[in-house]
């Protein structure tokens, strides 16, 4: 007995204390030893594979960036600048000119254009798309890119004035905030043009952003 396994070897010593008679025990002792040892390494390779999967998934979540959101607040599109296009000056089918008057009692700040810095945010770009009105074009949405270029986080409302021939015709604003280094893009639309203007090819466009109080 002293060179059998020892698991069939301590199986043969209690199954000797029951009552099996003309039976041989050594097949069943090593039967049941061989299920014994299908069943542990059976349970070996599962918590080998149920680490390694908790390993894995614990890995991809501590490497998994935070998303940034730079402007959240409703009618703002603002969102950090690699997932949206870039807009460096002015983008337009049409020539647009930069009108200094503001044009609303409500602002709190002088008028800008592209490169001009109001409270901490400095328009970068503008992208401007046409849609036929009348016997003209109308410029129907506006994209607006402001950058924060300081170390503090900046909440206002820029707005955008819009002139005809130099008359004023409408002005729309965005609350938003804009952490330190990042990018909002504002969307002002302004679908009602196609209904209300009638244009003439020698339509004159101007345009402008301030900062109004924020409500």
């Amino acid at each position: 007995m002293s060179d059998v396994d020892p698991l069939i070897k301590r199986e043969m010593q209690w199954m000797a204390l029951g009552v099996l008679e003309n039976r041989d025990l050594a097949p069943i002792i090593i039967a049941k030893v061989r299920r014994q040892r299908i069943r542990r390494a059976l349970f070996a390779v599962l918590a080998v594979v149920a680490i390694g999967a908790t390993s894995i998934g614990i890995f991809e979540f501590l490497q998994k960036p935070a998303p940034i959101v730079v402007a959240s607040d409703s009618g703002v599109t603002g969102t950090n600048a690699d997932s949206q296009p870039e807009i460096i000056g002015l983008q337009s089918d049409y020539p647009v000119t930069w009108e200094q008057s503001v044009g609303d009692l409500g602002a709190i700040s002088g008028a800008g254009g592209i490169g001009d810095t109001l409270g901490g945010l400095t328009a970068v770009g503008l992208k401007i798309s046409w849609e036929r009105c009348g016997q003209g074009q109308c410029p129907v949405t506006w994209v607006l890119s402001l950058e924060n270029r300081t170390q503090d986080l900046i909440s206002t409302a820029p707005s955008l004035g819009l002139f005809t021939n130099h008359t004023p015709i409408v002005s729309d604003s965005r609350p938003t905030t804009v952490l330190p280094g990042g990018t909002a893009l504002l969307v002002y639309s302004f679908p009602e043009f196609k209904e209300s203007l009638q244009t003439s090819p020698r339509e004159t466009w101007q345009w402008n952003w301030y900062l109004a109080q924020l409500r």
